[in-house]
């Protein structure tokens, strides 16, 4: 069975663009350590509450 995780990246307006909350590298190799594969990247930027959803997925019984 295949397990899926999603971690939602806040963004930030400003007057010159959007900022991520957070370094998507950092969370995407941390996932990796934990033997987790980052699969897609899905922009909610036009959202009331702007994000990216990082996707992952994993083999299940591996922890």
């Amino acid at each position: 069975m295949t397990e899926y995780d999603f971690v939602s990246i806040p963004i930030t307006r400003h007057r010159d663009g959007h900022r991520l909350a957070d370094d998507y590298r950092l969370v995407i190799r941390e996932r990796a350590e934990r033997g987790w594969k980052f699969v897609q990247a899905i922009p909610f930027d036009t959202h009331s509450e702007p994000r990216f959803d990082l996707v992952f997925t994993r083999k299940g019984g591996s922890r």
